[in-house]
């Protein structure tokens, strides 16, 4: 880090010597929600921090290896607000009702990030070890909740998938604006996920 000089940081991004990398991302998270992935570069991460424009390239090789780190910590919020919301619930169903209304409630409030997250720009994720790691992370919280009600290790895998699949289609539906649960007579995105998750009631249950 050292050659690095440190200048007044715009935007309220605080870097401090010793984690330009956390600020970095930070940054590219924010820039993310209001101005999209084509907003995103180092030079823009460098001026948004307040360092030189060749800092960042000391923590990232490209824009890919900034886009994987940006995804990355999506995942880890996901995961995380995902854990939070279930914490307590016992229940197989109830357990995994409260996984998918957390998912689907990420992907309204990060829009962009979520889009990037899945998106075409990182589809070679074994590109990136860490990232498809910690990718797994959300998908793992369905699949523990579910593993008690298989009757099998195959059973559970399949299970996840059809849980998962119907979670990220329609976390999709609804940040793109063609599905909204008012549009079914129901009062909240809760009562919404309870009513759709109805179908795998049978193994849920």
């Amino acid at each position: 880090m050292s050659g690095i000089r440190e200048k007044t940081v715009q935007k309220g991004f605080k870097y401090h010597h010793g984690n330009l990398r956390d600020a970095l991302v930070e940054a590219a998270l924010a820039i993310l929600q209001t101005e999209g992935v084509s907003g995103l570069s180092l030079r823009a991460m460098a001026r948004a921090t307040g360092v030189t424009q060749a800092a960042p390239y000391s923590h990232f090789r490209d824009k890919d290896e900034l886009l994987a780190a940006v995804a990355e910590a999506g995942f880890q919020r996901l995961a995380l607000e995902m854990a939070e919301s279930a914490t307590g619930v016992r229940a197989p169903r109830a357990r995994v009702e409260k996984l998918l209304a957390s998912y689907i409630r990420f992907a309204e409030a990060n829009k962009p990030l979520f889009r990037l997250m899945f998106g075409a720009e990182l589809a070679e994720m074994k590109k990136f070890p860490t990232l498809a790691m910690t990718a797994g992370k959300s998908y793992a919280l369905i699949s523990a909740a579910l593993s008690t009600r298989a009757s099998s290790e195959m059973d559970t895998r399949f299970l996840t998938v059809a849980v998962w699949s119907l979670c990220h289609g329609l976390a999709s539906l609804v940040i793109d604006g063609r599905l909204q649960h008012e549009q079914f007579g129901v009062e909240n995105l809760d009562e919404f996920v309870k009513r759709t998750a109805d179908i795998f009631s049978g193994h849920l249950a």
